[in-house]
């Protein structure tokens, strides 16, 4: 079952055009959204939530159209904290608890605990880290269906980040939660990404099985005269240097069968990102 299927998403600014955009997500997993700033991650996502209005194409959460009704099951997280300074988490409690259906104040003063966050003090009193473990409390505290994440821990120390991603993989184990996750931390979706989309320029340019993905992408090393011996189809990225370049390319087994001479090494979704980004043409 897919909790949330996108087809045909566009979106068209000045500059910049989100173009034909196809994806679904599975219930029970976690799917990293990547992509440099400006690739249209965040347009997906308001998308979603109605917060951007498209300009074609349908979306579909739990098999329905957006609606009040099935916002209930969404939870979201800004890279910045939305809720008013002047709150302190009690009367957010309060606030939030008249909203959604499903809120549990148990879940979240536990999360809130859990995280370090005082119940009687003002929320501009916290600092970055602190407001964005608050958004997650309350994105988690009405136990969506769906949790929408948008660089929710950009401005965590690694401790606390480690903390997030234990939840959302607890989130998720029972199969009946998802999470799409917009992160540039790409450390963060080695650990507990199911798959990886990645998006450039408004288009998606990959949208694998994160094991795939790091099984069968592949660099191949060489040097700048070995670089005539590639065949065009076969680069996906490229990176040169003085006296050696690197490419970008997908079937690890073939390419080391069909290039003996390179050196052909293992990827990570970091340099994935790069050399799809930051390539140059040869």
């Amino acid at each position: 079952m897919n909790v949330l299927e996108i087809k045909g998403l566009c979106k068209h600014y000045t500059g910049f055009s989100l173009d034909n955009i196809d994806f679904s997500l599975p219930v029970g997993t976690i799917t990293g959204l990547v992509g440099r700033n400006g690739s249209g991650k965040t347009t997906t996502i308001k998308s979603v939530v109605g917060a951007v209005h498209p300009d074609g194409g349908d979306i579909r959460i739990l098999g329905q159209e957006q609606s009040d009704h099935i916002m209930q099951e969404i939870g979201i997280v800004y890279d910045e904290c939305c809720f008013s300074d002047i709150l302190h988490l009690k009367q957010m409690n309060s606030v939030l608890g008249s909203i959604y259906s499903n809120w549990s104040s148990d879940l979240f003063y536990g999360l809130c605990e859990r995280y370090g966050l005082p119940l009687d003090k003002k929320i501009k009193t916290f600092s970055r880290g602190m407001k964005q473990k608050l958004s997650i409390a309350a994105a988690l505290a009405h136990n969506p269906k769906l949790l929408l994440m948008d660089e929710p821990t950009g401005g965590l120390d690694p401790v606390a980040r480690g903390e997030i991603l234990d939840d959302l993989q607890e989130f998720i184990e029972d199969g009946n939660h998802t999470v799409l996750l917009s992160t540039h931390i790409t450390t963060d979706l080695d650990r507990v990404a199911d798959r990886i989309i990645i998006l450039s320029e408004g288009k998606i340019r990959i949208d694998e099985d994160k094991d795939i993905l790091l099984h069968e992408y592949c660099l191949l090393k060489g040097s700048p005269e070995q670089l005539s011996m590639l065949d065009d189809e076969d680069i996906l990225g490229l990176r040169k240097g003085t006296y050696s370049f690197e490419v970008l390319c997908k079937g690890r087994e073939e390419m080391m069968k069909k290039y003996p001479a390179l050196t052909c090494d293992r990827v990570d979704i970091e340099q994935i990102l790069v050399l799809m980004e930051g390539g140059v043409h040869r």
